[in-house]
């Protein structure tokens, strides 16, 4: 009997660098984004990926342990390097208004940066409690932590009211990025993502700008 692991796979070269080592995981990834976006997780069979990949099917499972992991680790470098990029940014910008100005932005971009990953993350994981359950532990608690640090921050300068909740502030903010991303994916709409972030911002910072 022989194992998933051991159908397909390709022999490991003793002159395979990390770095190509490393290539080949991402075009895993990719190709597990891509083929889930087109065909739906159900109807995405690792073959599917594998052959996408331009690998053998056992080669995936020198990687990952089931599809599950591979769509997993896909969403979590994503958010990864989301977050990453907004505190990069962040140690340049420290007005607190430009600071969720710039979160939004970059959570906007998301949908033409990757629109294979958008579709995913609007489409597929919603059908899944797991999925929905692993991704607000993982990354949307992350997210709306830095957003309350920011209105905090902003609370402390004077900037926003005293009087309004950091959590309702966040959980607004990304619940109107993610309705506008919503409404990319099913209707094909575009949005020039700097743009609508100053319009979802100037929306948010007047009910919580401080009264003149």
């Amino acid at each position: 009997m022989t194992s998933p692991s051991s159908r397909g796979a390709e022999p490991a070269s003793a002159a395979e660098t990390g770095a190509q080592a490393g290539e080949k995981y991402q075009r895993i990834l990719d190709a597990a984004v891509e083929v889930i976006a087109e065909n739906g997780y159900f109807n995405s069979p690792i073959s599917a990926i594998a052959a996408r990949a331009g690998v053998a099917d056992g080669t995936v499972y020198l990687y990952f342990k089931s599809k599950d992991e591979v769509l997993r680790t896909a969403i979590d470098r994503n958010f990864d390097r989301f977050h990453q990029q907004v505190l990069e940014r962040f140690q340049h910008l420290d007005d607190p208004r430009e600071q969720l100005e710039y979160i939004a932005q970059v959570h906007l971009e998301s949908n033409s940066v990757n629109r294979a990953m958008a579709i995913v993350m609007q489409t597929e994981v919603r059908q899944s409690a797991r999925f929905i359950a692993e991704f607000s532990h993982r990354h949307l608690v992350k997210y709306i932590h830095v957003v309350r640090e920011v209105v905090r921050r902003g609370q402390q300068q004077g900037i926003f009211r005293q009087d309004v909740s950091d959590g309702v502030v966040a959980h607004c903010m990304f619940g109107a990025i993610d309705e506008l991303l919503s409404s990319a994916v099913f209707t094909g709409r575009s949005y020039d993502a700097k743009a609508t972030a100053k319009q979802v911002l100037d929306v948010l910072l007047k009910g919580i700008g401080t009264r003149d």
